[in-house]
């Protein structure tokens, strides 16, 4: 199932680089920045927080020492509903190659099925859009320079995670939960 669910995740890829791509005038993800995974709730599939987990076991010792030692703090805390990604060290996600479809959509404008745009909030920060993003008005505006507007995209989990993906891919995702509640559910050393 994981391979053919990582064979799934070149297809969504490959589609989404397309996207980042066409969006480059009004992106500025770069890695490093990071911003994205500082505070969320990580809605994870089974499947995907399965592959994590396989990639975080693969982890050298130094590196996944300092993700279990983030995921303990983590837990530790009181269940808030936002929070930091404990796979995240110095900046970098320490999982890349697994992070979740959440993870991998993150920059772009999306579009929900009642047609509700829906815009990074690192527009805020002066970064993805925010040179097309009337602040005062909270909507996109055309690009000063050359007349051009950002599109957006249908990439919702729930459009990206479907029967549908399952049947093409032969795989089956399974419940859906925040990443904390996945973490809870394991045995980190805790006792």
């Amino acid at each position: 199932m994981i391979t053919r669910y990582k064979e799934y995740l070149e297809f969504l890829d490959k589609k989404l680089s397309k996207m980042f791509k066409a969006q480059k005038p009004f992106i500025k993800c770069k890695e490093g920045c990071a911003y994205c995974c500082k505070e969320g709730e990580y809605p994870l599939s089974e499947l995907e927080y399965v592959y994590m987990m396989l990639t975080y076991n693969e982890l050298d010792d130094e590196l996944r020492d300092k993700v279990t030692e983030n995921i303990i703090t983590l837990l530790k805390k009181s269940r808030e509903k936002m929070y930091e990604c404990p796979f995240l060290v110095d900046n970098r996600c320490s999982i890349y190659k697994a992070r979740g479809v959440i993870c991998r959509t993150f920059g772009l404008i999306s579009y929900d099925d009642k047609d509700k745009k829906r815009i990074p909030f690192c527009v805020n920060l002066d970064l993805n859009y925010a040179n097309v993003y009337d602040k005062e008005k909270h909507i996109i505006v055309s690009n000063a320079n050359d007349g051009t507007e950002p599109a957006a995209y249908n990439i919702t989990r729930k459009v990206l995670i479907t029967p549908k993906v399952e049947k093409q891919f032969d795989i089956f995702f399974g419940d859906d939960k925040p990443l904390i509640e996945w973490l809870a559910e394991e045995d980190f050393g805790q006792g």
